[in-house]
C-alpha cells in the first residue's frame, strides 16, 4: 500500500488572500465594536428619560388642578 504525501507548498496568492481577509475581518470587527460602543453611550444618555417624563406628567397634572381651582374662583367671582 502506498502512503500519500501531502505537498507543503502553498501558492503565494492563497497566503496573500488569507492575510487580506484576516485584515478585513479585523477592520470590520473594530468598526462593529465602535458602533456598539456608540449605541451603549446613547442608551446610557437616555436612560433617565422615563423618569423625567413621569415627573413632567405629574407636574402637568398639578398645573391642570391649579387651573381648575383658579377657574372655579373666577366663576365664583362672576368673571366667567
Amino acid at each position: 500500500m502506498e502512503t500519500m504525501k501531502l505537498e507543503r507548498k502553498v501558492p503565494f496568492a492563497v497566503v496573500v488572500t488569507l492575510v487580506a481577509q484576516t485584515g478585513a475581518g479585523l477592520v470590520w470587527a473594530g468598526a462593529a465594536e465602535e458602533r456598539l460602543a456608540q449605541v451603549e453611550r446613547r442608551v446610557e444618555a437616555s436612560s433617565g428619560a422615563p423618569e423625567r417624563l413621569a415627573r413632567v406628567e405629574e407636574q402637568i397634572g398639578a398645573v391642570r388642578d391649579q387651573l381648575k381651582r383658579m377657574e372655579g374662583k373666577l366663576d365664583a367671582l362672576g368673571g366667567g
